[in-house]
């Protein structure tokens, strides 16, 4: 994307999630016009911040399930509590999207 200037449908495309989508594209429909070009750069940080961040650590995580057996980073083992397992996955998503919001 770094060629082509960004646009909402650009900006759409790029939200890996339909829900997390469509509060996209409701909030940049609901936002007064005065207002619009603060929405689209804190959402255009969100899909940059998924591209360049999220995504390789994603992929880092599956390779490593891959070379391993099906197991995760040792940072993610399940230590037998798997709602504290699910809660720190929740945590860490948490606060990768306030800081990409």
């Amino acid at each position: 994307m770094s060629e082509q200037p960004w646009t909402i449908d650009a900006i759409a495309h790029a939200i890996p999630a339909a829900d997390t989508r469509q509060t996209f594209l409701r909030e940049v429909n609901l936002t007064p016009l005065p207002d619009l070009p603060a929405v689209l750069a804190r959402w255009q940080r969100f899909v940059e911040h998924w591209r360049d961040e999220t995504v390789p650590r994603l992929d880092g995580i599956l390779e490593h399930a891959r070379d391993h057996g099906g197991e995760l980073p040792p940072e993610y083992a399940d230590d037998g509590g798997t709602s504290d397992f699910l809660n720190q996955l929740r945590d860490n998503v948490g606060k990768r999207q306030t800081n990409a919001a």
